[in-house]
């Protein structure tokens, strides 16, 4: 491996231990742009908030390649220690490590090679902020005039090259009872009727979304990831509250997906001869770039990887929103995501990659960007 695991493992190291958690990242931003101007090349801050600014380079004319990872991080959660990062057996744990510091690493990695071998291809730098909030970040990119015929953002996806993204949808679900005393043997309990109502949405979601006859399938991925509601254990509750989370096939758009929420709610409340109402809070929409594997930038990401893996990269989408979703619609900026780490492992309590990937990925990077001089 040109990046040996003392390399990779040091730097990324450093960057997990700064707590750039959304709308905080001043610190790692303030590293992170004097690291690149140690390496003699000049540095563009673009402040998104006080606490928080792009960091951007480019080496050639810019313009023609975009590559692009975010800097924040989520909170720590129920991960213990979550920026002290240890490295055992090779795996890196910390929070950020794999969501997405490991890709960031790969992106500093692969531009100092470029600058040591004073290479310039045409190519931008983005390292921005607010990825995991509200995309402050790729939207300051765009109002300052971003533009590129491709962004590579290498968020984690194994090194499989996602020529698409999903589009998403969040969204309240409440259901609403009666209060009433807790030893009442006839009452209405939102709590109940909220869980009926999830399981009979889920049941249809996971039909009405799912897109199997398609180059690239993807059933609907659910996540119910709150509920709250009631008083304690002597009230029935009138009200019950979940926050919930779908990504689908980037054929369905978000109003699509709207619609036919609003329609499944209406029908199972109707069914349920009970108030639930489902309230929007957040959606994006994905895309597949045109012609797919026949975009030469895919084309030769595909070769870099076999080139510098020996193996046949899996092509597909990644199933989760990303700045693409943004720049894509946004921007007009056709975007491939492709990094080291499994998602399974972003925004958990075990948070960690494999250093051998973000060795991989950093070299991937590297070959890739040497083909445009």
């Amino acid at each position: 491996m040109m990046f040996n695991s003392s390399r990779v493992g040091g730097l990324l190291s450093k960057l997990v231990e700064f707590p750039s958690v959304s709308g905080f990242e001043l610190e790692l931003c303030d590293f992170l742009s004097e690291y690149l101007s140690g390496l003699g090349i000049s540095v563009e801050r673009q402040e998104v908030y006080k606490t928080g600014y792009n960091v951007v380079t480019r080496l050639g004319r810019g313009g023609e390649v975009m590559v692009c990872g975010h800097l924040d991080v989520v909170p720590e959660l129920d991960m213990p220690d979550a920026f002290r990062p240890i490295t055992r057996n090779g795996i890196l744990y910390g929070r950020g490590a794999c969501d997405m510091k490991g890709g960031v690493a790969a992106m500093i990695l692969a531009l100092e090679e470029l600058v040591k071998q004073n290479k310039e291809p045409n190519v931008t730098f983005a390292f921005v902020v607010d990825e995991e909030m509200y995309g402050r970040g790729a939207s300051e990119l765009l109002t300052r005039g971003a533009r590129a015929e491709v962004c590579i953002i290498t968020e984690p996806t194994n090194l499989k090259v996602c020529i698409g993204n999903a589009s998403c949808f969040e969204f309240n679900l409440t259901a609403y009872g009666q209060s009433s005393h807790g030893a009442s043997r006839e009452n209405h309990n939102a709590i109940h009727l909220l869980t009926k109502a999830y399981a009979m949405m889920e049941e249809r979601v996971r039909e009405e979304f799912n897109v199997a006859e398609h180059e690239y399938p993807m059933s609907p991925i659910i996540n119910l990831g709150r509920i709250e509601g009631g008083y304690g254990a002597w009230v029935t509750p009138p009200k019950a509250k979940s926050e919930i989370l779908i990504h689908m096939h980037p054929s369905i758009d978000y109003k699509t997906a709207l619609s036919r929420m609003k329609h499944i709610v209406e029908e199972i409340s109707n069914e349920l001869g009970a108030k639930v109402e489902i309230t929007p809070t957040h959606g994006c929409d994905g895309f597949i770039i045109d012609k797919d594997r026949n975009n030469k930038y895919a084309k030769q990401l595909i070769q870099s990887h076999k080139t510098v893996t020996a193996t046949e990269p899996e092509v597909g989408l990644i199933e989760s929103e990303t700045d693409g979703n943004a720049l894509y619609h946004k921007g007009g900026i056709p975007c491939i995501i492709y990094g080291p780490g499994d998602i399974k492992y972003a925004h958990s309590s075990r948070e960690q990659i494999k250093l051998e990937d973000v060795s991989k990925a950093a070299e991937v990077l590297l070959h890739f960007l040497e083909k445009l001089t």
